[in-house]
């Protein structure tokens, strides 16, 4: 039997069913190795020898790129590199703040990152896969105490309300750039770029942030999907971030949760594969068989039923219901209950997604993900908020 291919990466797309899927339909064997954002970048960086496929997101493409631990990605081996090209997340210019995914997906010839294409087949840093708009949900009891016509709001992470009871992630380049909103949408501070903090808004918004964590503000803090599943099932937390999965997760729990369309927009992700650069010879074929088969319809609608988003949705017509479409892309009310990969019902007749079609949610991005120029600082500053 051939060696595995090692993929390293986080939750959000390293999923049990995609690696069942994967022994199923690959003549070889894949192996996922899930880690934490944090964790999955350094090993990235540091260890290419470690991994042949790296998955993870494109707000950390940079690093790896910079260090020489990837290699580029020769488009005209992927069969739907057109179609991946067209979807609506690059079509016209880039929304929102942050590392918008295009900004780093071109190699230009003195071997820099940018937007726009060196030539008619070109070569990429990462292959993008799956996509969201995240934010955040609420439970029943917040819901009865929002002021009649009050809209959904980042500020609402700082609402006193909700006062020990208010639960964030602990990945930085997340939660940095969340807070960010927050603090600018409650009205303490002014923010230029929420994307692209300077050191003097940094410290100004962690100067609000640590009065309130000192206070007991934020009850917990959470590191993957799996783990904000058990805090909101266990810990009295009535609003938190929530990854798209989490929130669906905790739907099939039984928990009565609305996941917010802030009124200040969302925080847009977009997740890639890259290819390691000790990756050589029948290996690397093997590799590009694997991302080949993620943009072919059936990881997309794995993906599709925990709430993502995929680059290429055309070929989703073979793989989901018309109802699951209408649901999850088309931002219809469900025909019919819907189930998650699992067959457990998350979606209820009628229900409508949060924020509308695709279309509309990727069109009130506000900021994505990102590593910003100051983010050694930003980290330390937020390893100081942690345990403060």
């Amino acid at each position: 039997m051939a060696e595995a291919l090692r993929v390293i990466g986080t939750s959000a797309t390293l999923t049990e069913a995609l690696r069942r899927q994967a022994h199923a339909d690959l003549d070889f064997p894949v192996q996922f190795e899930v880690l934490d954002g944090l964790s999955c970048q350094s090993r990235g960086v540091l260890s290419p020898d470690s991994y042949d496929v790296y998955d993870q997101w494109f707000h950390s493409v940079d690093l790896l790129w910079t260090a020489g631990s990837i290699q580029p990605i020769d488009t005209s081996r992927i069969r739907h590199w057109r179609d991946v090209w067209a979807s609506d997340v690059f079509a016209g210019p880039g929304r929102g703040f942050g590392t918008r995914p295009a900004d780093v997906l071109f190699v230009q010839p003195d071997r820099s990152l940018s937007a726009t294409p060196a030539s008619a087949h070109p070569v990429i840093s990462m292959l993008p896969t799956s996509y969201n708009m995240d934010s955040f949900a609420y439970a029943p009891e917040l819901a009865l105490r929002r002021h009649p016509a009050e809209p959904e709001s980042w500020a609402w992470l700082l609402d006193s309300r909700w006062h020990g009871r208010c639960a964030l992630s602990l990945d930085p380049a997340a939660s940095a750039v969340e807070l960010a909103l927050a603090v600018q949408a409650a009205g303490l501070m002014r923010i230029g770029d929420p994307g692209d903090l300077t050191v003097e808004e940094i410290d100004e918004m962690f100067g609000h942030l640590m009065a309130r964590k000192r206070s007991g503000h934020f009850s917990r803090f959470w590191s993957s999907a799996e783990d904000s599943i058990r805090l909101l099932s266990t810990s009295g937390c009535v609003l938190s971030s929530l990854w798209s999965p989490a929130y669906y997760g905790l739907r099939s729990l039984d928990h009565d949760l609305t996941y917010a369309a802030p009124v200040e927009g969302y925080r847009g992700w977009h997740s890639g594969m890259s290819l390691s650069a000790a990756l050589h010879g029948d290996r690397l074929d093997m590799a590009y068989r694997y991302l080949n088969w993620w943009l072919d319809g059936v990881p997309g609608a794995i993906m599709a039923r925990q709430g993502y988003y995929v680059s290429v949705p055309s070929r989703l017509c073979e793989t989901l219901t018309d109802q699951e479409w209408d649901y999850w892309y088309g931002g219809l009310p469900a025909a019919a209950d819907l189930p998650d990969q699992s067959g457990a019902i998350i979606v209820q007749k009628g229900e409508r997604r949060a924020g509308g079609s695709y279309q509309q949610r990727l069109s009130n991005i506000t900021v994505w993900s990102t590593i910003m120029p100051e983010h050694n600082y930003l980290v330390r500053r937020w390893h100081e908020f942690l345990q403060g």
